[in-house]
């Protein structure tokens, strides 16, 4: 398929960039963008800048630089939004910034630079600490602050926010496995080998389970009590992203243009799979009584929980980010195109477009 081509593609140049220490342009040119939202703002991470719009209108409420883009920053991992009222941003270019910024007006907190790494994945904050897995393989640990308070070394190039049960974090790996940290001894409890490279974060459920999708064309279910792969749906493609949930359905797309509702139970489809006009990179968004997805082709769709297309909308470029929600938004943001950001209402008609300015 042309369109997984171009995505695999996109992905070797981004690994090539990150493996030999290069400067951040390819990333500024060959990246995704992060994307979140609160009430009153969404925050995009995109190239050289993090921006802060206004929801009501699409305006631009700031911008991270404020001036000019430095050219050894490159952000596109999803801003974090902390409890105590930080934003967190991850860069992966050569500073190594990890930063946080007052999300009010978008001046800096503190930032932290001392990873061996870049930072592909967002941080995880949990109270007073923050995890921050990094692609040299190490979870770095630092209170809210900013300050380090220690890291660990985990195994293979972390790309993936980990996910935590409030005692422990699970991290997932490009070295094909997911990883069991306990925070309080600061230890690796236990690990479960998956079929294939997990770049994508983890689902955890109420009863303990984890989903997780891979580079090996299937959706594993993991208990944390056994330490045990529950069942392994099979897919018609790679999992670039975290499945996502839905009481006991799960929904994940592929990268060969499919999109799946699988049981929780026992991994079993609950209908046949969906192929909107291209591969599916970003995780879908459950809201409404809606299930919203991207695909490379640069169309938004929603779809109702009996696997029926109720809306598709072409937003342009390609849509690697996750959609997010706020309000009565539905937030895209698209690669390749002027427009940066464009936000959909619930029956998937345009309200507003960002272009930043040149």
């Amino acid at each position: 398929m042309k369109l997984k081509k171009i995505f695999i593609l996109t992905m070797a140049i981004l690994l090539s960039v990150l493996l030999s220490g290069c400067s951040s342009a390819a990333l500024q040119t060959n990246s995704w963008s992060g994307l979140s939202a609160d009430t009153e703002k969404a925050y995009l991470a995109n190239g050289s800048f993090v921006y802060a719009l206004y929801l009501s209108n699409g305006s631009q409420a700031w911008q991270y630089p404020a001036e000019k883009a430095d050219a050894k920053e490159s952000f596109f991992a999803t801003p974090v939004l902390t409890e105590d009222g930080q934003l967190l941003i991850a860069s992966a270019g050569a500073n190594h910034s990890l930063v946080s910024l007052n999300p009010e007006n978008g001046t800096s907190n503190w930032v932290f630079d001392d990873a061996e790494g870049t930072w592909i994945a967002s941080p995880l904050a949990i109270g007073e600490y923050i995890y921050a897995p990094n692609t040299d393989g190490k979870i770095y640990v630092l209170d809210s602050n900013g300050n380090f308070l220690w890291a660990k070394a985990i195994g293979g190039a972390l790309w993936a926010q980990p996910v935590s049960d409030g005692e422990i974090i699970y991290i997932t790996s490009l070295d094909h496995h997911l990883y069991a940290l306990d925070p309080g001894r600061k230890e690796v409890l236990w690990d479960v080998e998956l079929t294939g490279a997990a770049p994508g974060s983890a689902a955890l459920d109420t009863d303990g389970n984890l989903y997780i999708g891979s580079f090996g064309s299937v959706l594993s279910a993991i208990d944390t009590q056994s330490h045990k792969i529950l069942w392994e749906a099979p897919l018609d493609g790679w999992v670039w992203d975290a499945p996502s949930l839905d009481g006991t359905t799960l929904y994940v797309g592929d990268l060969e243009g499919s999109f799946h509702s699988i049981d929780t139970a026992d991994g079993s489809e609950n209908w046949a799979p969906i192929k909107p006009n291209g591969p599916i990179t970003g995780s879908p968004l459950i809201t409404n009584d809606l299930i919203v997805i991207g695909t490379e082709s640069g169309t938004a769709y929603a779809i109702d929980q009996d696997g029926s297309i109720v809306w598709q909308q072409a937003i342009g470029g390609r849509l690697y980010t996750a959609p997010a929600q706020s309000g009565e938004l539905i937030l895209f943001s698209p690669m390749e195109t002027d427009s940066v950001l464009v936000a959909l209402d619930f029956d998937g008609r345009q309200v507003w477009q960002f272009t930043p300015a040149k």
